[in-house]
């Protein structure tokens, strides 16, 4: 009788979890009581002791499983939610979703999200804790409060890698309810075909959902266009969000949430990261009286996991040598792990003592083949030439394995026409070994993340900026390096701890089900030691860079000359920000009186009247000062430009002088008016926004344009990766047209830095800039094809093709050599909307592709399929 109405309750948990009610009936708690009851019941009277006791413990498993069931989360929220749930454990999806990981449950439900009226919220969860999945559900829930104003979410990500894996990810979990998601490109400007997207005027296809950067949404915002959209901002998504402590990047982040939170009347925030020592406090900074910050860190980490130091010891053969983990930090309460570790295979990868007992790189490449039994390990290494050192390591005969399966042939048959012969990658995969720098194409790099996520390799070699990054299910990672390269003294710098633990988390994670280990190799015991110092760092408060950045300027005596300050590009940021406020309040003397007001709004400055009050004041009256300055100026021009006032005003003097002609914008200009563009890039490199980025392009020579010109003239009409290394950067600018021998890899490696680290984007905004200049109110008496063309001109800079066609099915993911001849076979007009042009995309099949290219037609359908999500 026991067991039947165990049996029973299993019958009833089971239905439940699949379909969220029994019969109809939502009463699941009171439904098991009964049966575990009556179970307990029935072996107390047999006097079965076992049996009840197990009854008990069943009883109270089955209780944390009702808890922690989707439908139970998720209940009574919403028609969105429930049909979305709905969606996620039908039975014809790939990998159904029953169950929320303790974070989801307690940040939806037990925290009140999926509830929630507050407007900030800051949610920070341990690295694959699944912040993404619950910002899915806040998402649907801020659709649903602005349904009838048909109002939008951004989703902001730091990197283009990421912008188009939660593109992808989104589509695919809001497909089902008709919710439409669309990217916008990280390039700093508007093309015609975006342009397009964001005004649809068909409901059904308007976009519900917009991912894209910090650095775009800041420029859209700024240029009017959720005006033009003509529909409001709702939720502003931050994945990363630890990133506003970044010297780089975190100012522009800081003041585009503070433009949003003055400007925009609907927005909410919604800020994910792993570790915000001060959540509450920015929760508070963005709306003090309706926030909310919910930390779970130290309560719950997705698995076990050691972090240890990486040491040879040598054998008593000659050459041999083993390798041995120190412990130095396990997850809290549940590992008890000897302080050494040893690893007892003897001389990894074939080495010898000689060879590895001095190299860092060596010791992470011994420890890696170790590891990588257990699953996929990542090796980081400080710069890209040190990657291929290490990866050239795993190139034994017992790691040899074979392309089984199309999709990896397809992979190797796209990175050698992409990269190559010489470029050593396509090699590496038939030893389960992938690489991923900046000195790579982006569909490599999205490539080789996508092998990554699905387990088709065994190590991957990376740069350790891979920190801000991608979803990597990893069972370990080793350091062979623990540093970021910098171009200046010291040129080398620790990551900060942040960076440091939010790699760290990826290993060991949660569907992994097994140990999670890190690894950082350590040559002697100097290096031992400032290991275990740089591992025993804390995560530090999150705090403003506006601080030091005032602090810099105070010391120097600049606060009161903010315009002495434009051309660095923490403060190009902030005196943007302050004439785009300026300009939206539209009356200097209301400026002046709501000053500090203004700089309120700022994380930053509400810290800095707490630490440095004299500071702060100083830098109200510097702010008073800049007003007077820009009194009376065209400040539209900045918002039109992402340039400070200063680099608009000399910009337009130089174009003056230079008396481009009327007719320059043409798609001529990357062809036969290829002197016009030379003149175009000597004007952007004396701008201070640009001209560090631009000049790294051609190694601070050609300083009139002519060298930038050519390589984006090769670049639009199509010309090959290979071509272009070989042509600009197989040696030093100084030598070219000498006979010197190149490392082609390295040229290569120069190159895919050169154009897509630094070129594509800069000079796709600073040409759209320069139409901002140029072209300025006519563009409102354009036609739309006209508007529509000159839009592009940018755009075909930032995709590398040179036709309105090639561009539409680049924004779709498209390679770049597929899509001039693959727009002509599917026919794709330029007037034509985004959408139709995904769908014929999409019903194109491998025929089509092969028409338009051979038979490598075949490999390059199937590495878009992979790369947008569509396989």
């Amino acid at each position: 009788m026991a067991q039947y109405h165990l049996a029973k309750a299993a019958e009833v948990l089971g239905v439940y979890l699949g379909q969220g009610s029994v019969d109809g009936h939502y009463d699941i708690r009171e439904q098991l009581e009964a049966q575990f009851d009556r179970a307990i019941g029935a072996s107390a009277r047999g006097q079965l002791i076992e049996l009840e006791t197990m009854s008990r413990l069943l009883a109270r498993a089955s209780r944390a499983m009702v808890d922690n069931s989707i439908w139970t989360v998720t209940r009574a929220v919403n028609s969105r939610v429930t049909r979305f749930v709905e969606s996620l454990t039908a039975r014809d999806r790939a990998r159904p979703i029953f169950e929320m990981l303790p974070p989801q449950r307690r940040t939806l439900r037990e925290e009140g999200l999926l509830g929630s009226g507050h407007r900030s919220v800051v949610v920070s969860l341990p690295t694959s804790s699944g912040k993404t999945f619950i910002a899915e559900f806040r998402i649907l829930q801020a659709l649903n409060q602005f349904d009838q104003e048909n109002g939008w979410v951004a989703y902001l990500a730091p990197t283009r890698a990421l912008v188009n894996q939660l593109a992808t990810r989104l589509r695919r979990d809001f497909y089902s309810l008709g919710t439409v998601v669309e990217k916008v490109s990280p390039s700093l400007e508007v093309d015609g075909l975006e342009a397009g997207m964001l005004t649809e005027a068909e409901r059904a296809q308007q976009f519900r959902i917009l991912v894209t950067t910090p650095e775009k949404l800041d420029l859209m915002l700024r240029g009017g266009w959720e005006e033009k959209i003509g529909r409001p901002l709702t939720l502003v998504v931050v994945d990363e969000a630890h990133g506003l402590a970044s010297a780089a990047r975190g100012i522009k982040l800081e003041l585009l949430l503070a433009t949003i939170n003055r400007e925009c009347r609907y927005a909410q925030f919604l800020l994910l990261t792993p570790f915000i020592r001060n959540g509450a406090e920015i929760a508070r900074w963005l709306a003090p009286d309706s926030n909310k910050s919910i930390d779970l860190g130290v309560d719950w980490t997705p698995n076990d996991r050691v972090v240890a130091i990486a040491r040879v010891e040598r054998g008593d053969s000659k050459g041999e040598f083993s390798v041995s983990l120190l412990s130095r930090h396990t997850s809290r309460n549940t590992l008890d792990i000897p302080e050494q570790i040893g690893l007892r295979e003897s001389r990894p990868l074939g080495l010898t003592w000689s060879k590895v007992a001095k190299s860092p790189g060596k010791i992470a490449a011994a420890t890696a083949q170790v590891l990588q039994k257990r699953g996929t390990v990542i090796v980081l290494a400080d710069t890209p030439a040190s990657t291929w050192g290490i990866a050239d390591t795993f190139r034994v005969d017992e790691n040899r394995r074979t392309l089984d399966g199309d999709d990896l042939r397809h992979v190797q048959r796209f990175l050698i026409d992409e990269m190559g012969n010489d470029f050593p990658l396509a090699g590496l995969l038939e030893y389960g070994v992938g690489v991923h720098h900046a000195g790579m194409s982006e569909d490599t790099r999205a490539l080789v993340e996508w092998l990554t996520e699905n387990g088709r390799l065994d190590v991957l070699v990376a740069t350790t900026t891979i920190a801000q990054g991608v979803n990597f299910p990893v069972s370990g990672i080793v350091f062979a390096s623990h540093q970021y390269r910098t171009r200046k003294f010291p040129y080398r710098i620790d990551m900060p701890p942040q960076d440091f633990w939010n790699i760290a988390g990826r290993a060991g994670r949660v569907d992994q089900g097994d140990l999670g280990v890190v690894a950082l190799a350590a040559q002697d015991d100097a290096k031992q030691q400032a290991l275990e110092q740089f591992i025993d760092s804390s995560v530090a408060e999150l705090n403003s860079t506006l601080i030091e950045m005032v602090q810099t300027a105070a010391n120097a005596g600049s606060l009161l000359r903010l315009e002495s300050l434009s051309h660095q590009p923490g403060w190009s940021a902030f005196v943007q920000y302050l004439a785009h406020t300026y300009r939206q309040i539209g009356n200097h003397e209301q400026f002046a009186a709501q000053v500090e007001q203004v700089l309120r709004g700022t994380l930053g400055f509400q810290a800095l009247r707490k630490s440095h009050k004299g500071w702060a004041d100083t830098l109200v009256q510097g702010v008073y000062a800049y007003a007077e300055r820009i009194k009376g100026k065209p400040l539209g021009l900045v918002d039109a430009t992402g340039f400070s006032w200063e680099s608009v005003s000399n910009t337009l003097v130089r174009i003056g002088q230079e008396q481009l002609p009327d007719d320059v914008w043409s798609p001529e200009l990357f062809a036969g008016r290829r002197d016009d563009l030379r003149r175009m890039m000597g004007l952007l490199l004396q701008v201070p926004e640009l001209r560090e980025p631009l000049a790294e392009v051609t190694g601070g020579t050609s300083a009139n344009g002519d060298k930038l010109a050519r390589i984006i003239c090769d670049w639009v009409q199509g010309r090959p990766l290979t071509d272009m290394a070989t042509a600009y950067f197989s040696q030093p600018a100084e030598e070219e047209g000498t006979d010197a021998e190149a490392d082609p890899v390295a040229a290569m490696t120069k190159c895919c830095q050169s154009v897509f680290g630094r070129l594509t984007q800069t000079a796709s905004w600073g040409l759209s800039a320069l139409q901002s200049l140029t072209v300025g109110n006519a563009f409102d008496e354009m036609s739309a094809v006209e508007q529509r063309s000159l839009r592009n001109l940018p755009a075909r800079v930032y995709y590398g093709v040179n036709t309105d066609e090639a561009v539409a099915l680049r924004l779709l993911g498209v390679p770049r050599t597929a899509a001039p001849a693959l727009a002509e076979v599917l026919g794709v007009r330029a007037d034509e909307p985004l959408h139709r042009v995904r769908g014929r995309l999409r019903a194109a099949n491998v025929s089509e592709w092969t028409k338009a290219m051979g038979e490598r037609g075949a490999s390059y359908h199937r590495v878009w399929a992979i790369m947008e999500g569509a396989t």
